[in-house]
């Protein structure tokens, strides 16, 4: 068993759609009765996605006695022109993703450097000991406005590289095929695949 330290169901959606998930036992963390809400308080990825994975593990062990793998992702956009920014507060800048993306825009107004990355960190844990940490990164590009009706998040106004389009005008195949969080997450299920825990 593999539980996953989110209750985004997006997220949640999108790494059970990847070919490395078949067969493997992923639970997300609210299945468990009373779990905890881990503040993120880390200033990069890999913090906050280490204080989930670490926090959510002993919890698991204490309260209910079990230690399984439990895996924690924190991700977002990294904007070049803004200096880093939303970076790990992509989240929580504003209270709707339209909100959020009409920030960035207005932020980042006409400016020529529209560079861009989407990261994702993943971090494993058990019993509160962290084990590892993967990182995935796509580069990309803000587009002047939004476009395309898929994915969530800032999707609608980052293109990608290599096809020139929004991760919103992507399939959620091409999406996953592609991706910062399919990078992170594929690596991280294949290693636990080769290296399970027992609980």
């Amino acid at each position: 068993m593999i539980v996953i330290a989110s209750r985004n169901s997006h997220k949640l959606e999108e790494i059970r759609a990847l070919p490395a998930s078949a067969g493997l036992e992923l639970r997300a963390i609210g299945e468990f009765e009373g779990a905890p809400e881990v503040a993120e308080e880390g200033v990069t990825f890999e913090e906050n996605a280490v204080l989930k994975a670490v926090r959510c593990s002993l919890w698991l062990k204490r309260a209910h006695g079990i230690e399984p793998a439990v895996v924690a992702e924190d991700a977002g956009l990294v904007v070049e022109a803004l200096l880093g920014w939303p970076g790990v507060m992509s989240a929580r800048i504003a209270e709707t993703p339209e909100q959020r993306i009409d920030m960035v825009l207005e932020r980042l107004g006409d400016h020529f450097n529209r560079s861009a990355q989407f990261v994702a960190t993943t971090a494993f844990a058990v019993n509160g000991y962290l084990l590892k940490t993967w990182r995935g990164t796509v580069s990309g590009r803000i587009t002047a406005a939004p476009r395309g009706s898929g994915g969530f998040g800032y999707d609608p106004i980052f293109e990608e590289t290599q096809t020139g389009r929004t991760f919103a005008e992507l399939s959620r195949d091409e999406k996953n095929e592609r991706s910062h969080r399919t990078k992170a997450w594929t690596a991280t299920l294949d290693y636990l695949r080769a290296n399970p825990v027992e609980t």
